[in-house]
């Protein structure tokens, strides 16, 4: 009797260690499904992020922030030239880009935009934002573009 109660346990245990195994290769399966899943709905999403801030830098940097101090939290105006044709093409050169956002500013403070001001312009210097645009700030004592952390353009 007791080889008949050996041989029944040991294919109950037999049964029981296949359904085991069955199930943890499954479990591994969808796993490595919702792994590969996930990873590509990353990829995509990251891939098409990337592709918007590439495609929204150029029209965003054609846009200078006009500040009335040489302090990035001062009060400021958004400017922008019209692109030619109305198409914005390929970003104008650094030089021309620094040159029309101190014009459109300088005219920004000979309109009063700014209540501080007369009409009368300030000196003013240009450095590139964070996120790529140009700030354009009034002269004042020591401020640079290295006092406000921000890069030279």
């Amino acid at each position: 009797m007791a080889e008949v109660d050996e041989h029944y346990y040991a294919t109950q245990f037999e049964q029981i260690r296949m359904r085991i195994s069955l199930r943890d290769a499954a479990l591994r399966r969808r796993s490595r499904v919702i792994t590969l899943a996930g990873s590509t709905l990353a990829a995509v999403l990251l891939t098409g992020g990337a592709l918007a801030v590439v495609q929204a830098t150029d029209i965003e940097k054609t846009a200078s922030v006009c500040y009335q101090a040489a302090d990035t939290s001062a009060a400021s105006i958004e400017v922008s030239a019209a692109p030619a044709e109305g198409v914005t093409g390929a970003l104008p050169a650094m030089a021309d880009r620094v040159t029309s956002a101190e014009i459109q500013c300088a005219a920004s403070w000979q309109l009063g935009e700014f209540s501080r001001t007369d009409g009368r312009v300030p000196e003013l210097f240009t450095c590139v934002l964070a996120d790529g645009r140009l700030g354009v700030f009034p002269e004042e004592g020591d401020a640079d573009c290295l006092t406000l952390r921000l890069a030279q353009p």
